[in-house]
């Protein structure tokens, strides 16, 4: 078969189409990645303190906050867990107590965005000093483990459990998407 100026023609407009195509629809995945894993200006300098502070990825907080309270810092939880990051007044005095060495404030300070994601990262921060695997950390987070009893490995009953499992899953993806949208 030969081919000919118009059999080109339309395999090149063919060819054009594809990559239209392709392009637009990146395009409009992005968008929709954008939209449902935002990046809060308001948050953004309070990240960027305590990912620095307390050696924790960025994108580690944000997807924390996301998966966590989705941006909600009014958020309580019907664990008693509050704000952003989650946080339940006890585990709170415990981190004040053992991990920061400070002495804690009134638990309602934990509706405070800027309070929240300083205790979240400390307290993620000493999760990962102590398990060296984002995995283990984000399934103990999930477990709520208190400082004073954390395991030197977690237990399988914690990580055979589908709930956290789907939240390791979910972790896992959010930080992905963190870090291809706005790290990459």
């Amino acid at each position: 078969m030969k081919l000919t100026s118009r059999h080109l023609l339309i395999l090149g407009a063919i060819l054009l189409l594809s990559i239209c195509f392709g392009v637009a629809f990146d395009a409009v995945a992005t968008a929709i990645d954008k939209k449902n894993h935002p990046m809060p200006n308001s948050l953004s300098a309070s990240v960027e303190r305590y990912a620095d502070e307390f050696g924790v990825p960025e994108t580690v907080l944000w997807a924390t906050v996301k998966e966590q309270s989705d941006f909600s810092s009014n958020l309580a939880g019907e664990d008693g867990a509050i704000g952003l990051m989650q946080i339940s007044p006890e585990l709170y005095e415990l981190i004040c107590r053992e991990i920061l060495a400070e002495d804690p404030l009134d638990a309602g300070i934990l509706y405070d965005p800027e309070t929240n994601l300083r205790i979240g990262a400390a307290y993620l921060s000493y999760l990962y000093q102590r398990y060296g695997v984002w995995d283990a950390v984000f399934a103990a987070y999930h477990a709520r483990l208190e400082p004073t009893s954390l395991w030197e490995t977690i237990p399988e009953e914690i990580l055979s459990q589908s709930e956290t499992q789907s939240y390791v899953k979910r972790m896992n993806k959010s930080v992905r998407i963190y870090s291809e949208l706005y790290y990459e």
